[in-house]
This record gives structure tokens, C-alpha cells and sequence, in this order.
């Protein structure tokens, strides 16, 4: 099938384009609404609900990206910003190692500030 957009070829199995994300017309659209999962349209849950669509809601660690950019910055060669995150097992080794000799610590303090850091349950924190 072909994206009425951007003209790109894409499967019928995707709601939006994977290129330029608008999203797909299909001939015979069912009456229940799909549900889509990483845009995915998942068939065969597909036709046992007819209510809205249920989409994935990416989940985020209730810590605060601030709060452990500050700690990184002022306490990271003590492993705060670990601590913090709830990783006991890198924060004890940053208070140790002096945040493995300050190059964990510049590592960290670029993946904080780059929105890319997870916590101790693997969500990003935001």
C-alpha cells in the first residue's frame, strides 16, 4: 500500500507511515476501532474490542531530570545522582572510585542532560 503523503511503500499491518508519520487509508476499514501498539495495528485483538482505540503510553520514572542533573553536577563524584535514581549498586561504586574517576561522572552528567537516563527500573527519568 502506498502512503497518500509521501508516496512511500508501506505494509497494510501499519496505521501511520513509518516515514513521514501521516496516517494510512485503507479500502475497507473495519467498524471497530484497532488498537495499536508501537504502530502496530494488532489484528487479532482487533476484532474482540469495538470501544476506542487503546493506545501504548510510554511509561517514565517518577524522578525528577532537574533534580538529578543537579546532584550530578554537585555530588556525581559521590554517586548522588545514583543514589537518587535508586542504582545503590553504581552509587556505591561512584563513592568509591570517585565517579570511576570522574569519566562516569562526565558520562553521566551528558546523559542527564540529554533526557537519555534511566533509573534503577530501566525508565528513562524526565
Amino acid at each position: 500500500m502506498k502512503c497518500k503523503n509521501c508516496g512511500a511503500e508501506v505494509g497494510s499491518e501499519y496505521r501511520l507511515c513509518p516515514y513521514c508519520r501521516s496516517e494510512m487509508e485503507y479500502p475497507n476499514t473495519p467498524k471497530a476501532q484497532p488498537i495499536i501498539i508501537n504502530n502496530y495495528v494488532n489484528a487479532s485483538a482487533q476484532n474482540n474490542y469495538h470501544s476506542a482505540p487503546v493506545y501504548a503510553v510510554q511509561q517514565r520514572s517518577n524522578k525528577n531530570r532537574i533534580v538529578a542533573l543537579i546532584l550530578c553536577v554537585f555530588l556525581g563524584v559521590l554517586g548522588g545522582h545514583c543514589f537518587y535514581a535508586g542504582k545503590i549498586g553504581t552509587g556505591i561504586l561512584y563513592l568509591f572510585t570517585g565517579g570511576l574517576f570522574c569519566i562516569g561522572w562526565i558520562y553521566d552528567v551528558i546523559k542527564i542532560a540529554s533526557g537519555t537516563y534511566r533509573d534503577a527500573n530501566g525508565l528513562p527519568v524526565v
